[in-house]
């Protein structure tokens, strides 16, 4: 155990860190050289791997079945989150719960790789591998974060607990989503995968639309007697794509976000050869400006639907939402999360932090959607967040694994000071 008695915490820590940070690359790599693309979602392995090195730390850690069932309509595996807490002083009202949330599983590796996708190699100070950049670098931070708090903090109130889940690339419908419904505890502030030299303090809203066309069969060589929804859908897509082309002229004032987008994520429909189809259905996901009213911008495109369906006589469309999370932004309760990370970091010696705003897939929306006061803070950098979770040659600068490790504990220390 480290001497909490007579150093100033964050030389205590930083001293503890630095004897520890050989440990932490092996942890991280560890990681790595797990397979856990998703899909398929086979994660098993890298659940009981993370499991014993947790355990190996010392940590209790509890794992929660995720709903089979729920798995099985989502055509995914199902798995076990996996928690770990360290706890102060937790007499009622003494100090908040904080949530580090990561997840674990990756997008399938592709090709174009020049070193093995799962080798963990360090190169000019980078690791490269799979999921190294987005959820296992931040695991690894966390982790050691919470290490040293445990092992050199003294004089806390409150708790820290990681929730690792393992289908973040696939939503969060499993994991965070569940973790997070109404009736459940709320952590009173929460932390996930972000930069180290900037705080993520903004993201982009989702609103996902199915658009159900349904037409009129009729056998193929009479087509006239039917109403072909595919070709109201050909309409449709023409109308919904002009649509996300003047979405450019859009911009938000949060730099990181730029304009909003529109994708139609899938089409299916049809009923093969002979006849005339008469039923496809779209899937439409749309980005939002912190700036826009969800509500207004499905009025919007469901208005742009229903005139571009009657081009085609007999067919007919309904518009339906699928989901909202409505766009993150800092309020009161998140700008004391955010100061502490900024302050944090300033206070190691780095570079005093900005913030920015993200586009890309975050569980920030869930908290704030629930919420729980959420700042974006982890092991990659500013510009590209999120951008390099999907390519070739996939990693992570091992000082930012560092700077987050060290910045993480010091706020998480200022965060649980007794009132």
């Amino acid at each position: 155990m480290t001497d909490k008695s007579n150093a100033p915490l964050i030389d205590t820590l930083s001293a503890y860190l630095v004897a520890r940070r050989a440990e932490q690359f092996s942890f991280l790599s560890s990681m790595v050289r797990v397979n856990s693309e998703n899909p398929p979602g086979r994660v098993t392995k890298l659940a009981d791997k993370l499991e014993s090195m947790l355990v190996g730390m010392e940590f209790t850690v509890q794992r929660q079945p995720v709903d089979a069932e729920r798995a099985a309509e989502l055509n995914r595996e199902p798995y076990d989150i996996l928690s770990v807490a360290v706890d102060f002083d937790t007499t009622p009202g003494s100090g908040p719960t904080i949530m580090l949330a990561a997840h674990a599983d990756t997008p399938p590796a592709g090709t174009g790789w020049s070193r093995p996708a799962q080798g963990a190699a360090i190169d000019d100070g980078r690791m490269f591998g799979r999921g190294v950049s987005d959820g296992k670098g931040d695991i690894a931070a966390y982790v050691f974060a919470m290490a040293a708090l445990r092992d050199c903090a003294e004089n806390l109130a409150g708790r820290v607990e990681l929730q690792i889940t393992f289908d973040g690339v696939t939503g969060g419908a499993l994991g965070i989503q569940k973790l997070l419904e109404v009736g459940g505890d709320r952590p009173d502030y929460a932390v996930v995968p972000g930069a180290a030299d900037a705080v993520g303090t903004t993201a982009t809203g989702v609103l996902d639309l199915d658009v159900d066309v349904i037409g009129r069969t009729a056998p193929a060589g009479v087509p006239q007697g039917g109403a072909d929804a595919v070709e109201a859908t050909a309409v449709i897509m023409t109308e919904l794509y002009k649509y996300r082309d003047g979405l450019s002229k859009r911009r938000s004032e949060t730099e990181g976000i730029g304009p909003p987008t529109l994708v139609i994520t899938e089409v299916r429909g049809g009923e093969g050869a002979l006849f005339v189809p008469d039923g496809v259905r779209l899937l439409v996901d749309r980005r939002l400006l912190p700036e826009e009213d969800p509500k207004a911008v499905q009025g919007e495109l469901t208005n742009l639907i229903g005139r571009a369906v009657v081009a085609v006589p007999g067919v007919v469309c309904k518009v339906r939402r699928r989901r909202l999370l409505g766009a993150v932004v800092p309020n009161e309760r998140s700008q004391q999360l955010i100061t502490a990370l900024r302050d944090a970091v300033e206070r190691i010696g780095e570079a005093r932090p900005g913030v920015y705003g993200t586009a890309y897939e975050t569980h920030a929306r869930e908290f704030a959607a629930a919420g729980v006061p959420v700042a974006m803070f982890g092991t990659g950098r500013a510009e590209s967040v999120g951008r390099m979770a999907y390519r070739a040659d996939e990693s992570l600068e091992l000082d930012c694994v560092r700077v987050a490790t060290e910045a993480l504990a010091l706020a998480l220390a200022e965060l649980l000071k007794p009132a």
